[in-house]
């Protein structure tokens, strides 16, 4: 079975679960004025996610534990702790049409991990899979499909040939590489008639299990690590979506 049939099957599965968090999408409209900021902030919680489940792995994969208790309203409530602090802003507190479609993401990441519920909370297996790129991609891919707002993350060290930036991507992983642009800052342009954004995303501690050292050893993922370095730039969160 081809891993789209898969992902439908999941989709349709969690869509007839009591309680499930897939909703009517209200996605509103992005105008020009609203762009940057709506990009930043839609980086920001892609970011905060991934943060989450990187910070959870010794959780999700414990292998003494059944129910982790990491759920999709866990979930959600760090995400609007780490977006509070990473822009001063509360969430709750957005204008109604930035809020809507900030909304949209968080809900298509509470999707990704209630898809995921089973593996996460299968006993007596250590190592789930359940990683910050696989939220990533597949947050995007809910995303997409309900707001045809494109995600994607982005390196030129990249492990899934999904994540293989284009001409406009690699432009921007260039400028985030030259030492004399600002740590931390993103950048976006006016692409025909989409708004494109990268936000830079650097080597945390819980980064290193996977991707730090030694170079060339096998991670948990049964990936080669690449030898990053606390602080190093690991690549970027793409976004995309059309101006209305």
């Amino acid at each position: 079975m081809s891993k789209l049939l898969i992902a439908l099957f999941s989709l349709a599965a969690v869509a007839a679960m009591p309680g499930a968090v897939l909703a009517q999408a209200n996605c509103g409209t992005i105008g020009r004025e609203d762009a940057k900021m709506v990009a930043r902030y839609i980086a920001d919680v892609i970011v905060a996610g991934r943060g989450i489940v990187a910070k959870n792995q010794n959780l999700i994969n414990d292998p003494s534990k059944a129910d982790k208790g990491f759920t999709p309203e866990y979930l959600e409530g760090q995400i609007r702790q780490s977006f509070k602090k990473m822009t001063g802003k509360d969430i709750s507190e957005l204008p109604p049409e930035v809020l809507d479609i900030i909304q949209q993401v968080i809900d298509a990441a509470k999707l990704s991990v209630q898809m995921n519920q089973r593996r996460i909370n299968q006993k007596g297996k250590g190592f789930k899979g359940y990683i910050p790129a696989v939220f990533g991609r597949e947050t995007g891919q809910i995303l997409k499909g309900r707001c045809k707002i494109f995600i994607k993350q982005t390196t030129f060290k990249y492990r899934n040939a999904y994540n293989q930036p284009d001409p406009f991507e690699k432009k921007v992983l260039a400028m985030f590489e030259d030492p004399a642009y600002p740590k931390g800052k993103g950048y976006g342009e006016f692409v025909n008639s989409h708004y494109r954004y990268l936000q830079p995303i650097y080597i945390k501690k819980a980064c290193l299990k996977c991707h730090g050292e030694p170079k060339g050893s096998i991670d948990p993922a049964g990936r080669k690590r690449e030898g990053y370095k606390l602080g190093d730039l690991r690549g970027a969160i793409s976004v995309a979506f059309p101006i209305n």
